[in-house]
This record gives C-alpha cells, structure tokens and sequence, in this order.
C-alpha cells in the first residue's frame, strides 16, 4: 500500500487525534490535496478576496464570520486575531481547515450556535449555487445572517452568474440588506474570463 492510500486510509482516526496543525501538513504536504485547486487558488477573484477584501475587514471589524472552509482557505485565519475569525461549514471532514473557532453546522443553523447579533461581519462566497440554489433557501440564509449580524453589519457575497440568476434582481436581499455605499466596495467587483461576483451589503436595522 502506498503511503498515500494509508493515509487516506488513516484518514478518520486521524482527523480525530492529531493535532490540527499535523493533520493539515500531512494532507497539504504529504497527500498534495491542493494540487488539484491550483487554477482555484491562481483565480483574480481568489486573489482579491485574500489580498483586499479579507486584509480590508480585518482592519475594521471585531467578529467576522466566514461560511465554508476547504483545503485552500485554511491560511485565511492568518490575517486575523484568533478571537476575530470564526468559520462555519457543514461537513465534519472540513473542520482541518477551518479557524480555532468553527462550527461544523449548516450555515442556516447558525443562529442556533450563537447567539443573534453575534457578528460585525459575514464573509458568504461560493455557497449560493453550490449546496444553497433554491431561492428559498437563499432567501432563509440571508434571513439568518440578517439576525446574526450586528446593527449595520456588512455582508460579503460572492457568486457566480452561470450557477443562478442574479440575487439581488430576485429581490433576496429585501428587507435584511441594502448595498454598501462606503468606499471602496461600493458597487459589484467583477473579473474578466470570470463568472464570479462579489457584492457588498450592509444590516437593515430592525
């Protein structure tokens, strides 16, 4: 048996009993999980989430909440203080690569794990269109982020155009969200040869 396949054999007990920073070198370094995400992680979408948005909302609020963790979002906890970042995702077998504070949960029970108002700010990219599709239920989780935030909250959203209609011409947002009118996320951010969006929002009151 290879070392590889071992490993991956070895795969739940060691999810459970090693330490996390072991357990993220042996599949980074070891098995090579990320190879597979390298045109992911090269994307200019990917690049202005992690050098701008991310860095740009570590400055200025106190509780961020992140929806999903895989494999390439493990360094983002670098950029905030431990007490700061709180991840969210839910598969167990992606909690490796979540913050020091994650809940395994889906992100439409997080009023059930923390208490409303918890967040100054919730980072939600790549969720609607992959496991949330149903305007319903996008509807629901932007209800449920709407009481978890924090009067005048802000909201990240990042999808993608070829998955679903546009959100906010579905009329989701209305009546938890309005969009950002502060500099500089004012508007939509798009990137040539690419489907995803990021749009900026901030809390109703109420």
């Amino acid at each position: 048996m290879s070392r590889q396949n071992a490993l991956f054999r070895l795969s739940p007990l060691a999810r459970r009993l090693l330490p996390r920073p072991v357990l993220r070198f042996l599949l980074l370094q070891v098995m090579g999980v990320n190879r597979s995400y390298r045109q992911v992680l090269a994307a200019p979408s990917r690049l202005c989430l992690e050098r701008e948005i991310l860095p740009w909302l570590s400055a200025r609020y106190a509780r961020i909440l992140f929806v999903g963790t895989a494999s390439y979002t493990f360094h983002y906890e670098r950029l905030f203080r431990r007490d700061q970042y709180t991840t969210i995702d839910l598969h167990p077998s992606t909690a490796v690569w979540g913050a020091r504070d994650h809940i395994a949960a889906p992100i439409q029970d997080i009023n059930r794990h923390r208490p409303k108002g918890s967040f100054d700010c919730v980072v939600l990219n790549g969720v609607f269109g992959f496991g949330v599709d149903k305007v319903d239920d996008m509807r629901a989780v932007l209800k449920e982020l709407h009481d978890a935030l924090q009067s005048d909250g802000f909201l990240v959203v990042g999808w993608n155009s070829d998955m679903h209609e546009d959100p906010e011409a579905l009329s989701l947002y209305e009546p938890f969200f309005v969009r950002n009118q502060e500099a500089p996320w004012i508007g939509r951010r798009r990137f040539p040869a690419e489907t995803h969006i990021y749009d900026f929002y901030r809390r109703r009151p109420g």
